[in-house]
């Protein structure tokens, strides 16, 4: 039975009551982690032997509130001696910092104890990922472009990829949506029958969302990432996303390790 289990479902802007995000998604009995906000690895560690069990890291896009947690993460399954290869799936941009960093902080590769295997995102190509029984497919959007280069004036030559996710098994089919420039970056996304939307709802406003969504195919719909503006009265804007979506069967707003099951 497919579920997700939401480890942190916070925006990046700090709160006492909400992790940074992360999502574990098991499907097909494999478990794929969903960005690695910090403090996912104790979330991990709450839940038996997921460290050493996890499958794969899946990293939307490389701001630190979606992957600050990964190299406690590294450090942590190192202590707990797993042995099993550890699959991480990034921009590709990303990859040489991000091993610079780790090697930076003394978790050298070759001392963690088990492999890593660092793979790139394609735009639009799929990824057969454990051990080929699932496919996660990416789709680019302009949220960095939109939040790094307009804001900081940094080099337009410089790739800065953020993906949504597309994840299928079988005919099971979950989305999330990373972080957006637009609600419309998902249009092409839900055209497909859906069992499951992860969205945020810090960078898109509840309306533009809805346009987007009135119309699909979509069983569920989980909210998190939520902007300061909604995120103070969750019961509100929890009744108004079901008055603008009426053909949505069930509307979500997970707290952080709250369970999904489908």
């Amino acid at each position: 039975m497919p579920s997700i289990s939401f480890l942190g479902t916070g925006s990046g802007f700090p709160q006492a009551d909400r992790f940074f995000a992360s999502s574990l998604l098991l499907l097909e009995g494999k478990h794929l982690l969903i960005d690695a906000g910090e403090p996912c690895v104790h979330s991990l560690r709450d839940r038996g032997t997921l460290i050493r069990d996890l499958d794969a890291v899946l990293i939307t896009h490389g701001h630190v509130d979606h992957i600050g947690g990964l190299p406690a993460l590294l450090q942590g399954a190192m202590l707990l001696e797993r042995m099993k290869p550890l699959e991480i799936v990034l921009p590709e941009e990303m990859i040489a910092p991000i091993r610079a960093w780790i090697s930076a902080i003394y978790l050298t590769e070759e001392g963690l104890g088990f492999p890593l295997v660092w793979l790139a995102w394609q735009n639009r190509e799929s990824q057969m990922l454990a051990d080929g029984s699932i496919s996660v497919s990416p789709f680019s959007n302009r949220h960095l472009e939109r939040c790094y280069r307009s804001l900081s004036g940094a080099d337009a030559a410089l790739p800065c990829n953020a993906y949504s996710l597309e994840i299928t098994a079988g005919d099971f089919r979950a989305l999330f949506s990373g972080d957006l420039s637009s609600a419309h970056d998902l249009v092409e996304l839900v055209s497909t029958p859906t069992n499951v939307l992860v969205c945020e709802l810090s960078h898109v406003s509840k309306n533009e969302l809805a346009g987007v969504l009135r119309e699909a195919n979509l069983n569920a719909l989980c909210l998190i990432h939520l902007s300061q503006d909604v995120a103070d009265d969750r019961e509100e804007l929890h009744g108004k996303m079901e008055e603008l979506l009426p053909l949505i069967s069930d509307i979500f707003i997970p707290e952080d390790g709250e369970i999904l099951d489908f």
